[in-house]
C-alpha cells in the first residue's frame, strides 16, 4: 500500500519517528503513530524535537510507570544540527552533532531531576554500532579498535554504554561482557516480569551487574553476526574467534574458503595478531561452542537478513 507509511506503531502506545535512514535518495517522512505529519522531515531540528517529545511524554506520565525508547537519528550520515548551534566548519560537523546530542540528553536528565523521577528511573545511553569509517571525519573514529560499522571487528561492535538509575553505583566503571541484547531481560527482571519461555534469545539478565553486586558478568559468551545475519564469531573470556567468509563471486563456482582469526582481546584489543595457528585447540573448542549456541537460539527465529544471492539465511 503506497499510502501506508513504513514503520507503524511498532508495539508502542505512542510513536513519533522517522522510519527511514537519513541517508536516502527519497524524501524521508516524519510519522506520528501511522500518519505522515512532515515530508520531508526537517533533519536540522529533529534531535531537539525528538527530545522534546520524550520530555512531554515523561511529564504527562510522571505519575505512573513509563518506558521511553529514544533512538536519535543523529549522528547518522548526513549530519544535521539546528542553525542556531551550527558550526560552519565542515571538519567540525561530527563534533558539532555530538555536542548537540549531548546537550539534548542533558535536557532530558534535567527533566527527570525537576520532576523528582531521577531516583526511580533507569537511563541507558548507548549506540548500535561503531563509526562509519568510509565517511572519514563525518563518520567518527574507533580509536585503537580495528575497523568500524558493518564489521564484526571490535571497531564495529564495541560501543560506549552509560547507565544511571536506582542502585547503580555512582562513578563506577564496568569492563564486563554485555550487550544491548541483554537490556530486554534485564528490564524485565527489574520490573518483576518474565520473558516468554517458548522463545530462546541470547539475552541475559544483567541487573546484578547494573547494581554493582556482581563483578563477573553472567554472560559467558557473545556471538557475532555479519550485517547479512551470517554467523561470524564468538567471544569467550579473553578469546575472540572470527570465521569470515569472502563474498561469493557470481561469475565463478569456486567454493568459499573461510578466513579463521583468533585474538586475545586482553592483550590485543586492536585485533592485530592472529593466533589461530598458534592455538588450534582453542579455535576448535570455540567453533564448536559457537555453532551449538547459534543452533539453539536460531531454531525458531525469523530470518534476520538475506545473503548475497537474495536467499534468506
Amino acid at each position: 500500500n503506497k499510502e501506508k507509511p513504513k514503520g507503524g506503531p511498532d508495539g508502542m502506545d505512542e510513536l513519533w519517528a522517522d522510519p527511514e535512514s537519513t541517508l536516502t535518495k527519497w524524501k524521508t517522512p516524519l510519522i506520528e503513530d501511522e500518519e505522515i505529519i512532515e515530508l520531508p522531515v526537517d533533519q536540522r531540528t529533529i534531535t531537539r524535537r525528538y527530545t522534546q517529545k520524550a520530555i512531554d511524554f515523561i511529564t504527562e506520565n510522571k505519575a505512573k510507570p513509563f518506558f521511553v525508547y529514544l533512538p536519535h537519528s543523529m549522528p547518522h550520515i548526513p549530519l544535521y544540527v539546528p542553525d542556531d548551534v551550527r558550526n560552519p566548519d565542515p571538519l567540525y560537523a561530527y563534533i558539532n552533532t555530538i555536542e548537540h546530542i549531548d546537550s539534548e540528553v542533558g535536557r532530558l536528565l534535567d527533566t527527570l531531576d525537576d520532576l523528582n523521577l531521577a531516583d526511580n528511573t533507569y537511563v541507558l545511553y548507548t549506540t548500535d554500532n561503531g563509526p562509519w569509517l568510509r565517511f572519514k571525519h563525518h563518520g567518527g573514529t574507533a580509536g585503537p579498535l580495528r575497523d568500524g560499522k558493518g564489521t564484526t571487528f571490535e571497531g564495529g561492535q564495541r560501543v560506549p554504554c552509560v547507565l544511571r538509575g536506582p542502585g547503580v553505583p555512582a562513578g563506577s566503571v564496568c569492563h564486563e561482557l554485555t550487550g544491548t541484547i541483554d537490556v530486554l531481560p534485564t528490564l524485565a527482571a527489574l520490573v518483576g516480569g518474565a520473558l516468554p519461555s517458548q522463545h530462546r534469545i541470547d539475552g541475559v539478565d544483567m541487573s546484578p551487574l547494573w547494581h554493582g553486586k556482581k563483578e563477573a558478568s553472567s554472560r559467558e559468551e557473545f556471538l557475532y553476526y555479519s550485517s547479512h545475519g551470517v554467523l561470524e564469531g564468538i567471544r569467550q573470556g579473553p578469546w575472540k574467534l572470527l570465521v569470515k567468509l569472502p563474498r561469493q563471486n557470481r561469475n565463478t563456482r569456486e567454493p568459499k574458503v573461510a578466513e579463521v582469526l583468533l585474538f586475545n582481546l586482553e592483550e590485543d584489543l586492536g585485533e592485530q595478531e592472529n593466533l589461530a595457528d598458534k592455538y588450534p585447540v582453542v579455535v576448535s573448542k570455540l567453533h564448536t561452542k559457537m555453532d551449538a549456541i547459534d543452533a539453539e537460539i536460531t531454531s525458531n527465529a525469523r530470518p534476520p537478513w538475506f545473503d548475497d544471492d537474495g536467499i534468506a539465511e
